[in-house]
């Protein structure tokens, strides 16, 4: 395939108004791979121009009014830029439709369109269907600022929703990626290796799944485990330590913090099973990249986590109607039939990456996002509108 491409004898251009890592969570790591792709195999000449986003991770959700007077320069300048005349071929956002900050999304979307032949709108999280149904005025003006672009969906799910809206001008179906890490280790530990990895966010489940360990050791289970993640605004890295101690279970879970890309794959490449408990969630990068460690995976029935386990995992999907004993009793289960069996360790590994391989590796997902770029016509070309293209379930 020919990757890097010339229109009428110049280079096509992007501009690209998203936030690079940090602060670093998965609609952020995201971004940075759309921005590799861009600049690499597609061959585009990409300006980036962000202000008015989180510092850290930290800092995420804070209301400041340095944040407001950094978006309102941003804006100032991209007017400025569409007054003289300076035009794009694309332009990419991303959009956390749950997010109060959804509204200066869909106000840059709008400015985007403005100044580009075609907008690509990266949706993460969930939420969509309120920001896309609702009756009242702030719903009403966020549907006319996205009416023109383009929806990338990292969920089948998101994909029906936007569709069936009529709202965007296209709807593609592109699931995330993780990075390759290579073949997995061969054999199970003993004991029995169990990890998490995200942010130090309660909805994510990280205090219950301390209690699911506590629970595998009052059965008897010999377990070990970790927590890899930075801290947030409502959990610090020492308070988790504190609260493990309190337990005394600090011989059993060790709480990381945040580690590098290369630790966290060693970290990865050594453990069983992934235990995700989250209850906010879409289509996590950290779900990806355990699949890719061939991790069993055990999640919660949000989002898209059950469509990204795939069928042959689907029994450690956990309702996520049950309460939170029964959630951890659940999760126990799981675990502990695989202390009881190597095989059926084994077995739920390989199906692990082979749903990664099938599905979110970097190759087939670079190949989207070219594909994408490189799509014949105006998003009004066709009246895609209203139309959904591909499915995240595909090779």
């Amino acid at each position: 395939m020919q990757l890097n491409h010339i229109t009428a004898g110049r280079s096509r251009k992007l501009l690209f108004l998203a936030q690079l890592p940090p602060p670093y969570h998965g609609q952020s790591a995201m971004a940075s791979c759309m921005y590799d792709v861009f600049r690499g195999e597609a061959g585009l000449e990409v300006t980036h121009m962000w202000r008015g986003g989180a510092r850290d991770n930290q800092d995420i959700g804070h209301r400041r009014l340095a944040k407001y007077l950094a978006l309102t320069r941003l804006v100032l300048e991209l007017a400025a830029m569409w007054l003289v005349g300076r035009r794009f071929d694309f332009a990419y956002l991303g959009i956390a439709p749950w997010a109060h900050t959804s509204t200066r999304d869909a106000l840059l979307t709008w400015l985007a369109g403005a100044m580009s032949r075609r907008v690509f709108l990266h949706v993460h999280g969930d939420g969509l269907s309120a920001l896309i149904e609702g009756n009242d005025m702030k719903a009403r003006l966020i549907r006319t600022c996205l009416s023109d672009s383009e929806l990338l969906a990292i969920t089948n799910e998101t994909a029906r929703t936007a569709a069936a809206s009529r709202v965007f001008a296209r709807v593609i179906a592109l699931p995330n990626m993780g990075a390759d890490p290579g073949d997995p280790r061969v054999g199970t530990s003993r004991p029995i290796t169990v990890g998490c990895l995200g942010n130090l966010d309660p909805r994510k489940g990280v205090l219950d799944f301390i209690e699911v360990i506590r629970e595998l050791l009052r059965r008897g289970v010999d377990v070990q485990a970790k927590v890899v993640g930075g801290p947030t605004p409502a959990l610090s890295v020492e308070a988790l330590r504190d609260h493990v101690a309190a337990l005394g279970l600090s011989d059993r879970i060790t709480v990381t913090g945040r580690v590098s890309e290369e630790d966290k794959s060693t970290i990865l490449s050594g453990q069983d099973v992934f235990l995700y408990p989250s209850r906010h969630d879409l289509a996590p990068v950290a779900l990806i990249e355990a699949l890719a460690h061939a991790n069993a995976p055990i999640v919660i029935d949000i989002g898209g986590l059950r469509e990204m386990v795939g069928p042959q995992l689907s029994g450690n999907v956990i309702p996520a109607g049950l309460s939170r004993d029964a959630m951890i009793s659940r999760a126990a289960d799981v675990i502990a039939a695989y202390a009881e069996s190597e095989q059926r360790l084994e077995q739920d590994r390989g199906h692990a990456r082979a749903r990664y391989l099938n599905s979110y590796h970097p190759g087939t997902f670079r190949a989207r996002v070219v594909a994408l770029v490189n799509a014949a016509g105006e998003p009004g070309a066709a009246p895609a509108g209203k139309r959904l293209a591909g499915d995240c379930s595909e090779a």
